[in-house]
C-alpha cells in the first residue's frame, strides 16, 4: 500500500537565483582588513578612556529579544482533507503567493458572502 504524496510548496526563491552574482574581483591576498581600515582612517578615531569604559559597560552579552512583527505572527496548525489541502497549494503555487495569503483571501471572501 502506497501513501499519496503530500502536496509540496513551490520554491518562491527560484526566480531570484538568476539575480545573484559572483564577485568580479578577487581580493588582494596580502592586504588584511586591519591594514585596509588603517589606510582609510577607520582606526584613527580618538576616544577618551572614560568613553571606552562606558562603551564596554553597554555591551550586552545576550542578543536583543526579538519583537513580533505587525503582520502575520500567529501560528495556525490544522488537519485538512487532502482535497482542501491540494486546492490551497494549487492556488498558492499558481499565483506565487504564500499559503497564509491564500487563507487570508479565503476568509475575506467568506466574510463578504456571509454579510
Amino acid at each position: 500500500m502506497t501513501e499519496p504524496l503530500k502536496p509540496q510548496r513551490r520554491n518562491l526563491g527560484l526566480p531570484l537565483a538568476s539575480v545573484r552574482s559572483t564577485a568580479t574581483e578577487t581580493p588582494a591576498a596580502d592586504d588584511s582588513a586591519r591594514e585596509t581600515a588603517l589606510r582609510h582612517g577607520f582606526d584613527n578615531v580618538p576616544i577618551a578612556a572614560s568613553e571606552v569604559d562606558r562603551l564596554r559597560a553597554n555591551q550586552n552579552s545576550e542578543p536583543p529579544r526579538r519583537k513580533r512583527g505587525a503582520g502575520r505572527s500567529m501560528p495556525f496548525s490544522v488537519k485538512l482533507s487532502p482535497a482542501t489541502m491540494e486546492y490551497i497549494y494549487e492556488v498558492a503555487n499558481s499565483r506565487d503567493i504564500p499559503l497564509a495569503q491564500v487563507i487570508e483571501e479565503l476568509v475575506e471572501a467568506h466574510r463578504a458572502v456571509a454579510k
